[in-house]
């Protein structure tokens, strides 16, 4: 059994309330984590020495960016994951649907019991979600953004306007905006019989923040949903038997902290009754499995781990925001690791994107 799964990360801009001036992330707008099972780091790390002879790479530690013009490369990396038959799981995110998805989880269908939790409530969500993403305006975005950097009454009220002015006077007349425009009504009204400065609305209506080392307020970190929702998706593959287990992360600067508490809280999730129902992925957790920041200079495994995710990152970015058209070979690779899924195992590429833009990938949503 393999026990030993590296992790490394591309398109990190931090959290999501640090959208930059155009509201592109600073043109990161995909985030992706990548998990690798390995075996035998040693044959790894020859197959990486081999690799990067073949396809003449001459940096000393094999990195994402090293081979960001050379799809061949990644491709034989690939081939080597499926021929050892190496677990792999990657989390691709759009950070504009993760904010789209929060706006709706928060502040227009903030969860009230057991029932929003249900299949159909978290079906219902998405869908609105999607619809946000796709339709609604920079603005509805930024003030939301803006109320989780300053949270007040005040901000959340801006929040509140600005989506149901598009909704009103702006937004399509269909079905979905109509019952979009009664859900934040409804919301609405709710917020507006409170007290000012209701700090139990103000923890309803937004995403509850992180404390970064300097003690600033981090929102939105689409590193931590990654990460846990990898370390559920082992969890199911190992059928809760993750006691032995190590997550060899990649160091982080600023926000290691967080992953290791955002772990504990998902172990913890059970006694809360608060456990998430997620296809491929089991938040029942009965043991817990150990978490290591470490460099990946002398880890084979963690600089496979970056190659998959900024591979990843780069191919759904491009294809999605600018506009460009991948090579052949990318387009290959692509399908190569989507191939590699065993979703009932919790294997493969998990995307949290809209619909429409998982069909521009050529992919078929579940």
């Amino acid at each position: 059994m393999i026990t030993e799964y590296y992790l490394d990360e591309s398109g990190s801009s931090g959290d999501l309330a640090r959208a930059g001036n155009r509201f592109d992330f600073g043109r990161q707008e995909i985030f992706t984590l990548a998990c690798l099972g390995v075996d035998q780091a040693d044959d790894l790390g020859s197959e990486i020495d081999r690799l990067k002879a073949i396809h003449f790479v001459q940096a000393d530690e094999l990195k994402s960016s090293s081979v960001r013009d050379r799809p061949r490369f990644v491709g034989d990396l690939v081939q080597y994951v499926a021929r050892r038959q190496l677990p792999l799981m990657i989390e691709v995110v759009d950070k504009r649907f993760m904010i789209a998805a929060k706006i709706i989880n928060t502040l227009v269908l903030p969860p009230l019991g057991p029932d929003d939790r249900s299949p159909e409530a978290l079906w219902l969500r998405n869908v609105l979600a999607e619809y946000l993403h796709t339709r609604a305006p920079a603005a509805v975005f930024e003030a939301y953004v803006s109320a989780c950097d300053g949270p007040s009454t005040t901000s959340i009220e801006g929040a509140f306007t600005t989506l149901l002015e598009w909704l009103r006077h702006g937004g399509p007349a269909d079905e979905l905006g109509e019952g979009l425009l009664r859900f934040a009504e409804d919301s609405y009204a709710d917020f507006q019989e409170l007290e000012p400065d209701n700090h139990e609305w103000i923890r309803r209506s937004l995403p509850s923040p992180d404390l970064g080392k300097r003690g600033q307020s981090v929102w939105m970190l689409p590193n931590l949903t990654s990460l846990t929702n990898i370390y559920a998706r082992l969890n199911h593959m190992h059928r809760r038997r993750i006691g032995t287990i190590t997550l060899l992360h990649d160091e982080q600067a600023h926000f290691d902290h967080i992953l290791r508490e955002a772990k504990r809280a998902a172990e913890g999730l059970v006694k809360l009754g608060g456990v998430p129902i997620v296809p491929f992925a089991d938040y029942h957790f009965e043991e817990a499995a150990a978490l290591v920041f470490t460099g990946s200079h002398a880890s084979p495994g963690i600089q496979a781990a970056d190659v998959l995710a900024g591979f990843l990152m780069r191919y759904t970015r491009e294809l999605l925001y600018a506009g460009q058209r991948p090579s052949t070979h990318a387009r290959e690779v692509f399908h190569r690791i989507i191939d590699l899924s065993e979703p009932n195992n919790g294997r493969g590429v998990n995307f949290v994107l809209a619909t429409d833009d998982l069909l521009k990938l050529g992919v078929v949503p579940a």
